[in-house]
């Protein structure tokens, strides 16, 4: 009998770590299998589209919709809290990782006695799912994901947006496109594949032991940076991000040398490296920049979007790798 599975000598942290990952492609197809519940979406004019997100990843992912798909046909409100002027003639999208969520209850259940058309983009199991209106649209999470799923926030909010105006087919289709291009990335991503052709290795060994900002130099490169950046400090990476030429700026206005430092008194200077993460950028564009990696893939046909939620999958995908084992040097 193999003893692995007992003593926990089997266990493979990176493999359980990138569990939720490798479901990022299923969790966008799940979308479509609601698709038919959200027909009174089409031709709909609504005041407003009020997303009611209650954690920071739902929150960024809905920013991110909202820079990638600006300038928008209707207003779109943002807020943790249900607004109150909510009432039969807005949609409201409840995004939350929360099994036990009071202002996500809330806002569905208020949204539901105005006859507002609602959505819940919810955890796969707990109080706010179970309990929610029987006329809200549940988009259902996979019940083997332990954690939050940034594709999914991503393509539950951009959907209700294609559904205002497109046939559901035609969605449909798209997301099954979003999906495949999401299972292409994570192919490249396997924690089997070493650094060499592991781009979410490159990232996680890149960001070892600095001070991290992320940015881009175009609309989908500061989504991106924005949203990842959040990813990343929720999982242990703290990051920040700034727009590429407000970086540029504060570089400059930096003092290489403090005049008031002794070295004698002081001692060294200890300050931890400041490393900069490109997004949607190509690497032959920062080669003269110090400490920047560029991370950059292929638009699809598609559109922007799809290349998005394949650099957001990759920076996701970071968050699971180990570092590589120091080397031993033999006496």
């Amino acid at each position: 009998m193999d003893s692995s599975y007992m003593d926990g000598s089997g266990y493979d942290r990176e493999a359980v770590s990138f569990y939720d990952v490798a479901h990022e492609g299923a969790q966008i197809r799940a979308i479509s299998g609601v698709l038919d519940q959200c027909a009174d979406l089409h031709g709909l004019s609504p005041r407003s589209l009020i997303i009611v997100a209650t954690d920071a990843l739902s929150l960024a992912s809905a920013r991110f919709v909202v820079r990638m798909r600006s300038p928008l046909r209707l207003a779109v409100v943002i807020t943790d809290v249900l607004p109150g002027y909510v009432g039969a003639l807005d949609v409201v999208v409840v995004v939350s990782d929360r099994a036990e969520d009071p202002a996500g209850f809330n806002a569905l259940n208020i949204a539901s006695r105005r006859g507002a058309f609602s959505v819940l983009a919810g955890p796969a199991r707990g109080p706010l799912v179970d309990d929610a209106p029987t006329d809200t649209v549940v988009i259902p999470a996979l019940p083997s994901a332990l954690g939050a799923s940034p594709a999914r926030a991503v393509t539950v909010i951009s959907t209700v947006l294609d559904l205002l105006e497109e046939d559901s087919d035609l969605v449909r289709q798209r997301l099954e496109a979003f999906a495949a291009i999401v299972d292409t990335e994570l192919e490249q991503l396997s924690p089997e594949r070493n650094s060499v052709v592991n781009p979410g290795r490159v990232l996680r060994e890149f960001a070892e032991g600095a001070r991290l900002v992320h940015t881009g130099p175009s609309k989908i490169g500061m989504a991106v940076a924005e949203l990842v950046s959040v990813m990343w400090t929720l999982r242990g990476l703290p990051s920040g991000a700034i727009p590429m030429d407000e970086l540029v700026m504060s570089e400059q206005r930096v003092d290489p040398e403090d005049i008031f430092h002794d070295p004698f008194l002081d001692g060294p200077v200890t300050l931890i490296p400041l490393k900069t993460i490109v997004w949607a950028e190509s690497s032959d564009v920062t080669a003269a920049m110090p400490h920047t990696l560029a991370v950059d893939c292929e638009t699809p046909d598609i559109g922007p979007v799809a290349g998005a939620l394949r650099l957001i999958t990759r920076g996701f995908a970071a968050t699971t790798f180990d570092l590589p084992d120091a080397p031993v040097e033999d006496y």
